[in-house]
C-alpha cells in the first residue's frame, strides 16, 4: 500500500516566513475547521443586509404615513370645527393616525419592520399632536382677536346710526368689551393700556370717516387745528393727512385739466382750488399752475371772442389783443399772453378743419344743451324735430365763424362713424331697418341731407347706399339694396365664377368706358390736391357698377357682359350733364331738378353768366402771399392781378358736398383755389338755387346778357312752377317748341348734330370716307362725306367745298330729316325733345334707317319715351329678353347712348 505523501519545505524557514501569504493548514486540521473564518464573515454580512432592508422598508412606510398625516393636519387647519377645538382635533388626529398605522403595519414583510415603523409612527403622531395644539392655540387667540375687532366695529358703526344716539355710551361699551374679552388673557397692565387707548380709537374712527366724506376740510383741520381729534398720536394724524392727500390729489389734477380744457375751448374757466394745490402738490408744479392760471384768467374773455369771431375779422382782433397784452402785463408777461392767443387760434383752426361740429358743440352752450336734450329724447318725431333744429343751428354757427360752405358739416366724425357701423350691422340683419335709417336722413337733416350723406360716405357708408339715395329710381334702388352687404356680393361673385364671369374683368371694362372716363376726369380735377380721394371715389363707383352689371346678368341671362356693363354705365351717367370742368346732376336730393323750378341747362347758363359778366362785381379778395418778393406790392396791384387770374385761369367746379358749383382759380401746379369776397363768402351756388342773385352779394344779375345754350324740354317746362330764369332767346325757343310744324330747330340740336357728325381728318371742307367698327371688324364706307355729315352722291366731284356750300348742304339735310320724322310721328302730341332726337337720328341714318326703328316710333306715338329709349339701343325677343344691339348702336355707340339717355329723361 503506497505511503501518504507529505509536504516538504524547500528552502529555509526565513524564506518561508517572508514569502508565504496563504492560510497554513497543518496535517491535523480538517476542511471544516479551515473554512470556519470565511463562514463567519459571510453570515455576519447577511445579517447586516437584513437589517438594512428592514430599515429601508420601515422608513418608506414612515414616509407614506407622514404624507397621509399631512393631509390630516391640513384638514384640521381648514375645518371650522377642528381649527379652534383642541379636543375634537386630537380625537380626529388620533383616529386617523391609528388607521394609518394599522394600514402600514399590515404592509410590512416581517415583525422587525412592523416594530420599527410603529415606533416611528408613534413619534410622528406625538409631534403632529404638539404642532396641532400649538396651531389651535394661536388660532384661538387670533379668532378671539378677530371677533373682538368685529364686535368693536359693530359698536362703532351702530353708534353713528340714527343721528348718533348710541355715541354717548360708546366709550363705556368699548371698555366693557375689552375687559370681558381680555381680562383673563392679558396682564392688568396690558389691559389698562388697551382701555386707555379707547378714546383715541374712537377719534381715529371719526377721522377716517371725515377723510372719506370731507377730505379737504379734514386735511386742513388735521394740519392747523390741534383741538381736532386731540387724543390722536402724531403718527396717527400724519397717517390721516396722508390718506386725505391720496383722496384729494387725483380730483385736483382732474380739476386742473378741466381748467386747461375749458380755456382751450374758449369756455368760462371752472373754479380751481389753488390753496389746496399749494398744500398737496410739488412746489414747482404749483408755481407753473399759478403762472398758467394768471394767463388763463387774463385771456379767458378775449379767447371767447377769438373762438366765436368770423375768420375775416380774426387778424384785426388778434392785433388789438396783442397790443393790449403788452400794455397791461409788460413785455415779458405780455408775450406769454400773446402766445396763449396764438395757441387758441391754432386750436380753433385745427378743430374747425378736423371736426367743426365737435368744436361748435364744445364752444356753443346752446347747441351743447340741445344735443344733450336730443340724446335723452325717446320719441322718434321729437328726435327728428330736434335734430333738424340742431342741424340748422350748426350751419348758422359755421356760417358765422366763416367756415367755407364746402367745409361745413352737420355731424361729428364720431356720429358719422356710429351711424355707418349701425347701418352695416342692420343691413346684414334687417335690410328694411337699414333702408329706414337712410330714409331718416331727410327727416333729420332736411335740406342738408346731402351734406349728411357725404359725411357718412367719408365715414365708410357703402357706396351702394350712396347710389340708391342719390341717383337711382325706385327700381334701381331695389337692385342696389339687393347687394348692399358683403354676403350678397359674395353670392353674386360665386355665381359669376360658376359661369366663367370674372368680377375683375367687369371692373376693368367699366374702368375703360370712355363716357365714364369723362366723368372720372372731372372727379380728378375736383380732387386735384388729394388724388387718393379721387382714386378712392372712382374705385368705389366702378366697384358698385361692377356689382350692378353682375346683378343684371344674374337676373337677365340674355345679357352678355358687354350689355351688362353698358346698362350699369348708362344707369350712372344718365343722371348727369357733363361739362368741361364740372357735371350737373339731373337729380337733387332724390328729386328732379325741375321739381325745384330749374334745369341742368339753366344751371349751366347761370354759371356762364357769372363767369362772363359778373366776376368783378363779386369783389373777390386777392390771395394772400407769403412770397418775400411780393413785399411792397400795393393792395390795388394785388387786386388787379387777382382779377386777371380769375378771368384767365378761373373755372367752375363741383362743390365738395356735391350740392352745387364753386368758382376758383387754377394755380401753378394745377391746384385749385376757391375765390372769396371781403365777407369771406365763396363764389358758389347750389343746383336747386333758382334765383339770379350774384352769390355772396345782393346784386340781381341781368339774365338777358347771356344767350341760352340749353333749352328745356316740353316736360321740363310743364314741371317748372314759377320759373323766371329764361333768357330772351330761351323764351323764344320755348315758343318755338309749341310750333313743331315749322322747320326751326333749337340751337342745342344744331350744335349737337354738328359736334357729333365730325369733319374728317382734313377739315370741314374736304370729303372723307367714314370708318367704324361692327362686331370687332373695321368697316370703311364706299361713299364720301363732307361738312357736317353730308353724304356726297356717287360720281360727285371730290374737291374742297366752300363754307357756303357746306352750310347749304347742312340746311338741306336738316329739312330732309325733318320731313322724314313728320311722316312717322304724331306731330301735335310729340314732345319737342323727342322730336329733335328723331331728327338727329334721321339726319345720321336717313329716313329709311329711322323708319326701321318701328318699336321706338310706336312707343313715342304712345308717349312712352322710356320704352322708346330702350328700343333705340336693343332689339328684343318676343319674350322681352334682349336679342342684341341695334346696328346703329353697334356703329356709333356713344352717340346712340347719349340720345337714348336724353329720350329716357323725357317724362
Amino acid at each position: 500500500m503506497p505511503k501518504i505523501p507529505t509536504f516538504t519545505a524547500e528552502g529555509s524557514i526565513t524564506q518561508l516566513e517572508g514569502t508565504t501569504t496563504n492560510i497554513q493548514m497543518g496535517l491535523n486540521n480538517n476542511i471544516a475547521s479551515a473554512l470556519a473564518p470565511i463562514t463567519k464573515t459571510i453570515v455576519e454580512q447577511k445579517v447586516k443586509e437584513n437589517a438594512l432592508q428592514n430599515q429601508t422598508e420601515a422608513l418608506k412606510l414612515e414616509n407614506d404615513f407622514i404624507t397621509d398625516m399631512q393631509s390630516v393636519t391640513q384638514t384640521i387647519k381648514t375645518d371650522e370645527k377642528y381649527a379652534t377645538n383642541k379636543e375634537a382635533a386630537n380625537i380626529y388626529l388620533k383616529e386617523k393616525s391609528d388607521q394609518f398605522i394599522k394600514k402600514y403595519r399590515s404592509l410590512a414583510t416581517n415583525g422587525n419592520v412592523q416594530d420599527k415603523f410603529s415606533n416611528y409612527a408613534l413619534a410622528e403622531t406625538q409631534k403632529a399632536i404638539f404642532k396641532t395644539d400649538t396651531y389651535i392655540s394661536q388660532q384661538i387667540v387670533s379668532s378671539l382677536n378677530n371677533e373682538y375687532v368685529k364686535a368693536k366695529e359693530n359698536l362703532l358703526k351702530t353708534a353713528y346710526i340714527d343721528g348718533g344716539i348710541d355715541k354717548e355710551t360708546l366709550p363705556a361699551d368699548l371698555t366693557k368689551l375689552a375687559i370681558d374679552t381680555f381680562s383673563s388673557q392679558v396682564s392688568p397692565v396690558a389691559l389698562k393700556k388697551l382701555v386707555d387707548s379707547i378714546p383715541a380709537e374712537i377719534q381715529l374712527y371719526d377721522g377716517l370717516a371725515d377723510v372719506q366724506q370731507k377730505p379737504r376740510s379734514t386735511f386742513f383741520l388735521l394740519k392747523d387745528n390741534k383741538d381736532y381729534l386731540p387724543d390722536l398720536t402724531y403718527e396717527q394724524r400724519q397717517d390721516l393727512e396722508s390718506k386725505a392727500v391720496t383722496i384729494l390729489r387725483q380730483p385736483l389734477i382732474n380739476s386742473w385739466n378741466n381748467v386747461l380744457a375749458a380755456s382751450a375751448a374758449g369756455k368760462d374757466v371752472p373754479f380751481f382750488d389753488m390753496e389746496l394745490a399749494k398744500e398737496i402738490l410739488p412746489p414747482m408744479q404749483v408755481e407753473q399752475m399759478q403762472q398758467k392760471k394768471y394767463i388763463i384768467d387774463t385771456t379767458v374773455d378775449n379767447k371767447k371772442i377769438l373762438f366765436s369771431a368770423p375768420n375775416k375779422d380774426l387778424e384785426n382782433i388778434l392785433a388789438g389783443f396783442k397790443e393790449e397784452a403788452i400794455t397791461i402785463a409788460g413785455e415779458k408777461e405780455g408775450q406769454l399772453i400773446i402766445q396763449e392767443y396764438e395757441t387758441a387760434l391754432v386750436t380753433r383752426s385745427t378743430a374747425l378743419n378736423n371736426d367743426p361740429v365737435k368744436f361748435i358743440y364744445s364752444t356753443n352752450s346752446k347747441l351743447e344743451q340741445l344735443n344733450i336734450q336730443l340724446n335723452a329724447e325717446t320719441n322718434v318725431e321729437a328726435q327728428s324735430q330736434l335734430k333738424s333744429e340742431i342741424t340748422e343751428e350748426l350751419i348758422n354757427a359755421q356760417i358765422a365763424l366763416g367756415v367755407p360752405e364746402h367745409k361745413q358739416r352737420v355731424m361729428t366724425t364720431q356720429e358719422a362713424t356710429n351711424f355707418v357701423e349701425t347701418y352695416k350691422l342692420k343691413s346684414q340683419e334687417n335690410a328694411a331697418e337699414s333702408q329706414a335709417m337712410l330714409a331718416s336722413l331727410r327727416d333729420n337733416f332736411g335740406e342738408f341731407d346731402s351734406k349728411a350723406l357725404q359725411e357718412l360716405q367719408a365715414a365708410g357708408l357703402p357706396f351702394t347706399a350712396v347710389f340708391a339715395m342719390t341717383l337711382a329710381n325706385d327700381i334701381e334702388a331695389e337692385k342696389f339694396f339687393s347687394f348692399d352687404n358683403k354676403i350678397e356680393q359674395d353670392k353674386l361673385k360665386d355665381w359669376g365664377k360658376k359661369n366663367d364671369i370674372k368680377f375683375s374683368d367687369i371692373e376693368a371694362e367699366i374702368a375703360t368706358n370712355s363716357d365714364l372716363q369723362e366723368f372720372e376726369n372731372i372727379i380728378r380735377r375736383n380732387n386735384n390736391i388729394d388724388s387718393s380721394q379721387a382714386i378712392s371715389l372712382m374705385d368705389n363707383m366702378q366697384n358698385v357698377m361692377a356689382y350692378y352689371a353682375l346683378n343684371e346678368m344674374y337676373t337677365n341671362t340674355k345679357f352678355d357682359q358687354a350689355d351688362a356693363v353698358e346698362s350699369a354705365t348708362n344707369m350712372f351717367l344718365k343722371n348727369f350733364q357733363i361739362e368741361e370742368t364740372y357735371f350737373i346732376p339731373l337729380k337733387y336730393d332724390g328729386k328732379d331738378l325741375t321739381e325745384f323750378g330749374t334745369t341742368a341747362g339753366a344751371v349751366k347758363d347761370k354759371a356762364e353768366l357769372i363767369k362772363d359778366y359778373y366776376l368783378e362785381d363779386f369783389n373777390a379778395v386777392a390771395f394772400k402771399s407769403t412770397d418775400p418778393f411780393n413785399q411792397g406790392v400795393s393792395e390795388q396791384e394785388l387786386s388787379d392781378k387777382h382779377k386777371r387770374m380769375m378771368r384767365m385761369h378761373g373755372e367752375w367746379r363741383n362743390k365738395g358736398d356735391g350740392t352745387g358749383l364753386v368758382f376758383g382759380v387754377v394755380l401753378d401746379g394745377g391746384q385749385f383755389a376757391t375765390v372769396v369776397n371781403v365777407d369771406g363768402k365763396e363764389l358758389s351756388f347750389n343746383f336747386n338755387d333758382t334765383s339770379y342773385t350774384l352769390p355772396g352779394t345782393d346784386m340781381q344779375m341781368d339774365i338777358k346778357k347771356l344767350r341760352v345754350t340749353d333749352v328745356p324740354t316740353e316736360y321740363e317746362i310743364g314741371q317748372i312752377k314759377g320759373y323766371t330764369g329764361f333768357t330772351i332767346n330761351e323764351g323764344e325757343a320755348m315758343v318755338d317748341k309749341k310750333i313743331i310744324n315749322n322747320t326751326s330747330f333749337s340751337d342745342k340740336l344744331v350744335t349737337r348734330i354738328k359736334d357729333n357728325e365730325g369733319i374728317g381728318k382734313q377739315g370741314l371742307n374736304t370729303p372723307y370716307q367714314l370708318e367704324y367698327t361692327v362686331n370687332g371688324k373695321k368697316v370703311k364706307e364706299d361713299f364720301y362725306t363732307v361738312g357736317h355729315g353730308h353724304k356726297l352722291p356717287k360720281g360727285a366731284e371730290i374737291r374742297e367745298y366752300s363754307n357756303e356750300e357746306i352750310e347749304n348742304f347742312f340746311k338741306e339735310d336738316m329739312k330732309a330729316a325733318d320731313k322724314s320724322v313728320k311722316k312717322l310721328i304724331k306731330v301735335a302730341s310729340t314732345d319737342r325733345e323727342a322730336y329733335e332726337i328723331l331728327v338727329e337720328m334721321a339726319f345720321q341714318m336717313g329716313g329709311e334707317g329711322l323708319a326701321g326703328f318701328k318699336k321706338t316710333i310706336a312707343a313715342i306715338n304712345k308717349g312712352d319715351y322710356e320704352e322708346a329709349s330702350k328700343h333705340m339701343l336693343y332689339n328684343y325677343n318676343a319674350n322681352g329678353t334682349i336679342k342684341g344691339k341695334t346696328l346703329w348702336h353697334q356703329q356709333t355707340g356713344k352717340r346712340a347712348k347719349r340720345l337714348s339717355n336724353l329720350m329716357a329723361q323725357i317724362k
